[in-house]
């Protein structure tokens, strides 16, 4: 049976190079931040409407995004990314369950990808359907990064 190394091991913790590299403090026992966004009250929301979330510092990267409504958002979708990638962290997730905080990404290919070095601002894009004003909505994005 073969071992093998996740990608932030490589050359740290296989052998494979000498002198050791050090692992990217980015990425390997990271600080953890978080931003927290709630849609403002009786702020109705169409379909295509944005919802800025915060900014993301450079050399972070965004390993969880969490939604929690008081209200199905029935066939309403949301992408969360940046205005030139709409659906970078998440593509067209729904949030049917009520007052229970749901896992809605990052994708897998952001995760893996190399440690982003821009500040992005970060929004959620709706589509199908709008979010009515008196619905309470609210997005937990976790970071890492130094």
């Amino acid at each position: 049976m073969a071992t093998y190394y996740a990608k932030q091991q490589i050359g740290v913790a296989d052998s494979t190079v000498f002198p050791v590299k050090k692992a990217d403090g980015r990425e390997v026992n990271a600080k953890r931040s978080e931003i927290l966004a709630t849609k403002p009250a009786g702020q109705a929301l169409a379909a295509a409407d944005k919802l800025y979330l915060g900014t993301k510092k450079a050399g972070d990267k965004i390993v969880g995004v969490r939604g929690n409504t008081d209200t199905s958002l029935a066939t309403a979708t949301v992408s969360i990314g940046t205005l030139a990638a709409p659906a970078k962290y998440v593509n067209a997730a729904t949030l049917t369950a009520t007052n229970v905080p749901t896992m809605l990404g990052p994708l897998a290919s952001t995760l893996a990808a190399d440690q982003p070095v821009a500040e992005e601002d970060i929004y959620a894009t709706f589509a199908v359907a709008g979010v009515a004003g008196a619905v309470n909505l609210s997005f937990e994005l976790e970071l890492i990064g130094l």
